[in-house]
């Protein structure tokens, strides 16, 4: 379980993270949603340990460095290297084995993974990101608006990935609206203001 417990982040005067605490099981799809500028992308690097904050962040028992992954739209790309290459240092396996990752292939064709990254489209970008997140080893993964920018083919991948993973790894989605992986997600979350609620949705309701 990740457990957030009076997490507060500012910049300067302007407080984004307002003192919140929450906790996420450790298995499931658990969205998090709200308008742009309310914090979304601030909380999660803070949660991916890329933003110093106040308060307290834990998965299960343990610190949580090394045990979350992430993908945002700024988090860096090499582009003199190939898809391939940029797989092989961020998962830290040889190329030849980032070819077999399945959930690679989901993501990625061959010519692909073969080009270099500064010829990639924001959606192709956005692909690679994502296969780094799912194909690690890591039981935490975070996505900041994972399907913004992608094709139907990678809307498709995402989906199926989300799918393979909610048995068993714990994925938070920041994102704004509903989207094509509705039907998996065990619980949403709002951030307004700085503040994270907890929502209910009619099957929660039903089962409390």
């Amino acid at each position: 379980m990740l457990h957030i417990t009076n997490l507060s982040k500012s910049y300067g005067h302007r407080k984004i993270i307002d003192n919140v605490t929450f906790s996420i099981p450790s298995a499931g799809i658990f969205v998090v949603r709200g308008d742009n500028g309310h914090g979304k992308t601030t909380l999660f690097k803070c949660l991916a340990g890329l933003e110093r904050f106040n308060g307290n962040v834990r998965w299960l028992d343990t610190d949580p460095d090394g045990q979350i992954a992430a993908a945002f739209d700024d988090s860096e790309v090499h582009g003199r290297l190939t898809g391939l290459q940029n797989l092989s240092i961020l998962l830290d396996i040889s190329p030849k084995e980032v070819s077999a990752v399945p959930v690679v292939k989901q993501f990625m064709s061959d010519d692909l993974l073969r080009r270099r990254s500064s010829s990639y489209s924001l959606g192709q970008r956005r692909k690679l990101k994502l296969a780094a997140a799912f194909a690690t080893a890591r039981p935490c993964i975070l996505l900041d608006e994972p399907a913004s920018g992608l094709d139907a083919a990678g809307r498709r991948a995402l989906r199926r990935s989300l799918e393979s993973v909610a048995a068993k790894k714990c994925v938070i989605i920041s994102d704004h609206e509903d989207s094509s992986y509705q039907d998996l997600v065990s619980s949403e979350f709002t951030i307004r203001q700085g503040k994270v609620h907890r929502q209910l949705n009619s099957k929660q309701e039903s089962d409390e």
